[in-house]
């Protein structure tokens, strides 16, 4: 029986899945000669449509307010997808929509796929660009309604059949199938079938023994991509070949986003140490920089054992040669050297008691802004279900842990967030993984307090 596709296409009202909405769907069933079926809708994504997109697509609020949800719609999509190889042009984008759309709803979407910009890179090769407008400009292919669902749907059938049409082009297809792997570099106990089962969402994923040792653990924002990658790579080096013949099972523990993926997977590997993971560094704080303040209500900013009485930690440092290091940037980095040359100037105490509350704003902006912008305060992010948030919990500047809440069934207060959240120990490596993850803002948001 030949193959049959569901050639996918949508408008959003912007571009991350975590966030944004689908405001166009186009599917078009294809068995590779003959257009089965089509269906094509406007979509109500509840939420207003970013100016750039409209301008984009010609798409308006007023002409998705009527417009079905989703949850409207999607039987009929599963109908359409049911059985059938999911096509796009950019795969990754459409389906992790479709998919993010589904898991609102409580729907696990799942469909073999793939993507005509890896086909057409593979079997149509030497093109400057492959985006769907200069690849179809350059093999003749005509786009009705650029830039809106079914116009690109059609336009991405004319371009299948042409991929299909070459000789390389089952080989390639069949590798997109099997999530871009070659069978013959997984471990002999591992199937493909294994593989196709892991989420392609935030996780932790670990490798186990036959005796349910764990012997490898890593966290992704896309479990099934990482184990793949893990697979893929230096396949000829003599441990990896160990760790293959070593592996007879793959297990996962969905996060709901990377930064807890990221925060579960290092404190796994502390309590655990997998023998094919890299022993994490042993980090013991000693020192810290220090805010205190003078008789005169001045803060000023001093390095001292972590058991120093006075004033309060901003920040801890495994040494004090770190800790100088840091102080001085901090000085530099925040121009404190022309706070301290003013404050050194004034005699007059008007002048002083005038000069105080702004100096000793900078001073703490300073400090803190090196770890974290604010003192106290939590982030929040998505959680493992559509009912349910992440919580990261930083107090004083100290990480205290991670947990989940259920807006749902508890009230977004400061006192339930804390009750949410399981006792974590804070150390460096804690600090570096929560400032990346901030520094990408992706589906976070902070509650301070």
């Amino acid at each position: 029986m030949p193959a049959m596709y569901a050639i996918i296409d949508v408008e959003t009202t912007g571009g991350s899945p975590s966030i944004d909405r689908i405001i166009e769907i186009a599917v078009i069933v294809y068995d590779g000669v003959n257009v089965i079926e089509q269906y094509s809708s406007l979509v109500n994504p509840r939420r207003n449509i970013d100016k750039y997109v409209t301008q984009l697509t010609g798409i308006t609020d007023k002409m998705v307010k009527n417009a079905p949800a989703f949850e409207d719609i999607q039987d009929k999509i599963l109908e359409l997808t049911e059985g059938n190889i999911f096509v796009a042009h950019n795969v990754k984008f459409d389906y992790g929509m479709i998919r993010s759309e589904y898991k609102r709803i409580g729907v696990d979407f799942v469909r073999k796929h793939i993507d005509t910009v890896t086909l057409s890179q593979k079997v149509l090769p030497g093109f400057t660009s492959y985006s769907l407008g200069s690849l179809c400009d350059s093999l003749g292919i005509i786009i009705e309604n650029r830039h809106r669902a079914l116009g690109d749907a059609e336009a991405t059938v004319k371009l299948l059949d042409i991929i299909l049409k070459q000789s390389t082009s089952k080989k390639h297809i069949e590798i997109e199938l099997n999530q871009g792997i070659d069978p013959s570099i997984l471990p002999p106990n591992i199937t493909l079938g294994e593989i196709e089962k892991l989420p392609e969402e935030p996780g932790v994923f670990y490798f186990k023994d036959m005796d349910d040792n764990v012997l490898f653990i890593d966290a992704s924002k896309n479990v099934r991509r990482e184990v793949i990658k893990f697979f893929n790579k230096n396949e000829g080096l003599p441990e990896r070949q160990v760790s293959h013949q070593t592996i007879t099972q793959i297990d996962y523990q969905a996060t709901g986003n990377e930064l807890i993926a990221r925060l579960w997977a290092y404190h796994e590997l502390r309590e655990r140490a997998p023998i094919f993971n890299k022993k994490p560094k042993d980090y013991k704080f000693s020192h810290g920089i220090f805010l205190t303040s003078d008789s005169d209500g001045f803060k000023h900013l001093k390095i001292e054992k972590l058991d120093f009485a006075e004033g309060e930690v901003a920040l801890k440092f495994q040494g004090k040669g770190t800790a100088i290091k840091v102080l001085h940037k901090i000085i530099t980095e925040g121009h404190l050297q022309v706070q301290f040359s003013l404050l050194k100037k004034m005699t007059d105490p008007e002048q002083r008691e005038n000069f105080k509350k702004s100096y000793n704003e900078k001073i703490e902006r300073a400090v803190r802004k090196y770890l974290y912008k604010n003192t106290n305060f939590f982030i929040v992010g998505d959680g493992r279900r559509p009912d349910e948030n992440s919580v990261v919990w930083i107090e004083n500047s100290n990480y205290r842990g991670y947990g989940y809440i259920c807006p749902e069934l508890n009230e977004v207060t400061v006192e339930n967030l804390m009750a949410s959240v399981k006792p974590q120990t804070d150390d460096l490596e804690i600090q570096k993984i929560i400032r990346q993850e901030l520094r990408k803002g992706k589906g976070l948001r902070i509650i301070s307090y």
